[in-house]
């Protein structure tokens, strides 16, 4: 009976390869390669039998994970030959997720491959086996015992391989499902929050998934219980920004939030400039003088006056900002594009100018609220403050938080900017042929990317970097940076700003 079964079954799997590759223009049909040639796009009707080809044709296979349906049963077999697909798809995502809550990462693989063959506009499928390759079998390769063995360098190879075939299950996906921006945004994401990738084709895929219709629905549920989708906040405009920024690409960021985002006149962004110089120079609170000057009499102005001359044109370039921010969606691009104009653009400015080594000294010192270089006027808003009447023991908390508040946030694209300068003075050194230099700064880059890395264990970009550093120049981990770093987190926040900026003849080795 067994024996007269498995003839029945594989009678007719031959009988339909034999009918598929007969048809040699099914899977076109199957793609509207007709109606939309050169593209991937597909219809969720109609017979497909792509699934059936691409077993034909398995010794072809370029794909990362290969088709293996040896993990069908005999009755999953049946349902293919006749015709369901998409409830054999079903199965195996059951026992993909049986085998997820077991840990058995592994057996995975091959179940997840066939789902997304069987079934191309699973998008669940593809977004899962997207993450559980650039995530779960990424964190898992390192507790692995033969890969203990092998060292790390196999470790790493394997990570690689792990990332990059996560971004090929969801680029795969992207490509398939061209209408929806689920997949392009997680490819995107991939490319950047795991892989390391912040770059000008990460960019690329953000701003596909922003196109599509859906990147904006949210389901929201009414007074009489039924649910709707509705259009919700930018969350992909803000994603790109957030991007260009942590690449770093300052002016690149600051046109985003303005043009795209905020849609800001040059007026408008005249006043926000305004108003990201006043932060630095009085604080992230400068609106502390505003409210005190705007609310006071005419006796409490005319002190404020004589402290801030130009308050009026504080006040003005404040009235700008709240009115933009008071507008759906647009608080986190005014609040993004200040503070970058408030800490990054004058040293920005510097590197267009040339003035490389200027813009070392003016980032670090940020990073370190050093007031040679930013909150200059922090000794006028305690002033302000002791008008208002507020203690000086309150007052002297104030400035410090402040202080703490710069050096803290600064630090997480200052490390980014920080290490691009070097970078780029590196260049420099290069073409004036001063080798000794062109290699003190590379090392101080790596070092830089070293501190962003040890600061945030999530900065893949960092991480990315270092490595390429030390395969390019056998550079070593900096012992002394990772300490100090370590011993930083005793006080509650990780501190890895460099103190002063580098004496580089000290570096060359």
């Amino acid at each position: 009976m067994e024996l007269k079964k498995w003839g029945v079954l594989g009678l007719a799997g031959a009988l339909l390869i034999s009918y598929n590759l007969g048809q040699s223009g099914l899977v076109a049909l199957r793609s509207n390669d007709t109606e939309y040639p050169g593209t991937a796009k597909r219809e969720a009707y109609g017979p497909s039998l792509g699934w059936l080809d691409r077993l034909a044709r398995a010794s072809e296979d370029q794909n990362r994970v290969k088709l293996d349906f040896s993990v069908m049963s005999s009755l999953m077999v049946a349902g293919l030959a006749s015709g369901f697909k998409s409830q054999v798809a079903n199965l195996l995502w059951m026992k993909s997720d049986e085998y997820w809550h077991q840990g058995l990462f592994t057996r995975q693989v091959p179940l997840m491959e066939a789902v997304v063959t069987l079934d191309p506009q699973f998008i669940d499928a593809w977004s899962t086996a997207g993450w559980h390759w650039a995530y779960n079998i990424y964190a898992d390769i390192p507790t692995n015992p033969d890969y203990k063995k092998k060292g790390e360098a196999a470790i790493r190879a394997a990570q690689q391989n792990a990332t990059d075939t996560g971004e090929d299950y969801l680029k795969r996906g992207a490509n398939l499902n061209p209408d929806t921006y689920r997949l392009w945004f997680e490819w995107g994401w991939t490319r950047a929050e795991k892989a390391g990738k912040y770059d000008e084709e990460t960019l690329e895929k953000y701003k596909i998934a922003r196109t599509k219709t859906d990147a904006r629905e949210v389901e929201q549920t009414q007074a009489d219980g039924k649910t709707v989708k509705v259009q919700g906040l930018d969350v992909m405009g803000r994603t790109i920004g957030h991007l260009y920024e942590r690449i770093p690409f300052f002016d690149k960021a600051l046109d985003y939030y303005a043009d795209e985002l905020m849609k800001a006149t040059p007026e408008q962004r005249a006043q926000l400039d305004a108003a990201g110089a006043y932060w630095r120079r009085y604080g992230s609170n400068y609106d502390v003088i505003v409210n005190s000057y705007s609310g006071g009499d005419a006796t409490t102005k005319a002190q404020i006056q004589k402290l801030v001359p130009d308050v009026e044109k504080m006040v003005a370039a404040h009235a700008v900002r709240q009115q933009i921010a008071g507008q759906p969606g647009k608080d986190q691009p005014v609040g993004a594009y200040i503070s970058i104009t408030a800490r990054y653009m004058p040293a920005w400015k510097m590197m267009e100018a040339g003035n490389i080594e200027g813009a070392i000294a003016d980032m670090v010192g940020v990073m370190n609220a050093n007031p040679k270089y930013t909150l200059q006027g922090l000794p006028v808003t305690a002033q302000v403050l002791e008008l208002r009447g507020d203690a000086p023991a309150a007052i002297e908390a104030q400035l410090k938080a402040q202080r703490d508040f710069e050096k803290q946030s600064s630090q997480d694209l200052g490390l980014h900017f920080l290490a691009t300068l070097y970078e780029k003075a590196a260049t420099e050194a290069q073409k004036a042929g001063d080798q000794k230099k062109f290699m003190a700064y590379n090392r101080l880059a790596y070092e830089t990317w070293y501190r962003s890395r040890e600061r945030d264990a999530l900065d893949f970009y960092a991480l990315r970097n270092t490595r390429k550093y030390e395969d390019k120049y056998g550079f070593k981990a900096p012992a002394h940076i990772i300490k100090a770093v370590k011993e930083s987190r005793k006080g509650g926040v990780p501190n890895a700003a460099p103190p002063v900026p580098p004496n580089v003849s000290g570096y060359y080795s």
